[in-house]
């Protein structure tokens, strides 16, 4: 299995403020719809109430400790390796969409085999933040500009 991170990153590292995007909506959203289509995604209780439903097209799987949560249409996991299995029963790629703690957590697993990362051409404030990463472990194997950002994919190292 490919397990593939999608972001949105400032200049500045901050991914969201206040449970939503810091920025006015790039015209990323495209790519993102046509990258994820047909492939399950992961994401954080705080990212799926965000978005507010599940996203049609793709099987969400949400993850939370809270054993009492729920929501129509959406799959629950309580570990992202739960996750990532009930992902692995459906398809050979998944797609990590947030929040800044499932990012962590999937990193310092070494889970992540590849980032689609859109780099916002903006230094918003924020609360949430992409983590720091090992540079020398991912190379940049394509990017697209646009007007006011990047999308760039990078492969593990």
């Amino acid at each position: 299995m490919t397990v593939t991170i999608v972001v949105a990153i400032g200049s500045n590292g901050v991914i969201g403020n206040d449970g939503e995007m810091p920025w006015p909506r790039t015209g990323d959203q495209q790519q993102f719809k046509a990258l994820t289509m047909g492939h399950p995604i992961v994401m954080g209780r705080t990212t799926y109430e965000s978005i507010g439903r599940p996203l049609p097209g793709r099987t969400s799987i949400v993850l939370t400790r809270n054993p009492d949560w729920h929501a129509e249409g959406v799959e629950v996991a309580h570990t992202l390796t739960d996750a990532l299995a009930l992902a692995l029963g459906r398809d050979d790629e998944a797609f990590l969409i947030g929040g800044a703690q499932v990012y962590a957590e999937a990193l310092t697993g070494g889970l992540v085999d590849r980032m689609v990362v859109t780099h916002v051409h903006l230094a918003p404030a924020g609360d949430a933040w992409f983590p720091d990463l090992d540079s020398s472990a991912w190379t940049e194997v394509s990017r697209e500009v646009y007007d006011g950002y990047d999308i760039a994919t990078y492969d593990r190292t």
